[in-house]
């Protein structure tokens, strides 16, 4: 029996089937269907790990097929990527209504169709592992829902803003409060030098996700079509997918407590990318005085033992000078004379060498303050 996973693709084109059965045969063991119904035949029959369905097809296309795949208990699970030649907004907004993963443009690239597989694949583990701590926490969030009210629950959501302390716990909190409000959403982050950080309730989000939140970019701080609510502040964006249309006395309060919620992360997030920064800037200014202190007690050292030396030197001179007199056989007077010019030039360059301790005590002073201000920090 084959290890690899198990892909059934769907197109009524032999060809398209040929083709994307070629490009996929040597990462994943597959089975073919020519129809939308006959694919969810096989899928409730055979369970495959990943569904890859062309978007037109007759009788059932594969946004009927997907719809139908997640509407059964049994494979909801398994993820849908669809292949088609249609690219706007509007049709991905539809594949992200009836819970794809992902696209694939026609004409296929074999390459760009392995990548996106294998990204899927890599997803699909992730969430296996995530299953079981998703559905603690959404047992977590069902009790917290029963004994607290709708304003509790803002309130606790933003109690677990305060405790994230990185993006990534930060966007997990925010999938936690809209959980707690019985609501699914993809989050994004925008993060400093142009990155983003996107989640669902399973972990990272599809790439169709990326896109249709990528699309949100330009749209009002609230806009709400049919089940689906973006909320976007400068920082922070959220997509809600399935607002209760059927209450709308309560579709109007998550409205405004959600908006409350993603205003709150997004203050958040601005203080945690600040506090960061300020990290690492103190850090460097850490170093940086420390490697200063350093080496100005390396010039204090070479300077104190600088004048040391000189002294020593000046001294040599003169014992030097007075035995090259003694044999020189000068008069008294020449004598006399000429150690009175060496003299006054020793004592010239001993008034300059007490005047330079005098600033050396001041840098010694300077470098000890620096050393306490080292150990403080």
């Amino acid at each position: 029996m084959s290890n690899k996973p198990l892909v059934l693709i769907v197109d009524d084109d032999l060809f398209m089937l040929d083709f994307l059965n070629d490009a996929l045969s040597e990462r994943c063991q597959i089975i073919t269907a020519e129809s939308g119904a006959a694919a969810l035949q096989l899928a409730q029959q055979q369970h495959p790990i990943l569904v890859i369905t062309d978007v037109q097809m007759p009788e059932m296309n594969g946004y009927e097929l997907c719809q139908h795949i997640k509407d059964d208990f049994d494979i909801s699970d398994t993820p849908v990527l669809f292949v088609s030649a249609l690219d706007d907004i509007e049709d991905r907004l539809q594949g992200f209504e009836v819970g794809g993963e992902d696209f694939v443009l026609k004409p296929v690239n074999p390459q760009v169709l392995d990548a996106k597989v294998a990204h899927i694949l890599r997803l699909i583990e992730e969430r296996r592992q995530l299953k079981s701590q998703t559905q603690y926490a959404t047992n977590t969030a069902m009790l917290a829902m029963t004994s607290m009210s709708e304003t509790g629950l803002l309130l606790e959501g933003l109690k677990l803003f305060n405790q994230s302390n990185t993006p990534l716990e930060l966007a997990k909190a925010v999938i936690q409060a809209q959980a707690m409000y019985e609501v699914d959403g993809v989050v994004e982050l925008l993060l400093p030098a142009g990155q983003r950080l996107i989640q669902n309730k399973l972990g990272p989000a599809s790439e169709l996700e990326a896109s249709v939140m990528q699309h949100m970019a330009g749209m009002d701080r609230i806009t709400q079509y049919k089940t689906r609510m973006s909320i976007t502040y400068p920082h922070v964006r959220t997509l809600i997918s399935n607002m209760p249309l059927h209450d709308p006395d309560r579709c109007g309060r998550l409205r405004d407590h959600l908006a409350m919620l993603i205003e709150a992360a997004d203050v958040r997030l601005v203080s945690i990318v600040t506090s960061a920064q300020a990290q690492q800037q103190g850090s460097a200014i850490e170093g940086t005085i420390a490697s200063l202190t350093t080496t100005l007690a390396n010039i204090d050292e070479l300077q104190r033992s600088g004048r040391a030396s000189a002294s020593l030197i000046l001294n040599n001179v003169m014992m030097r000078v007075e035995e090259a007199l003694v044999g020189l056989q000068l008069t008294e007077r020449q004598e006399s004379s000429l150690m009175g010019i060496i003299h006054d030039g020793l004592e010239d360059v001993s008034s300059t060498l007490l005047a330079e301790a005098h600033f050396q005590d001041q840098l010694s002073n300077v470098i000890r303050d620096l050393q306490r201000a080292v150990k403080q920090i």
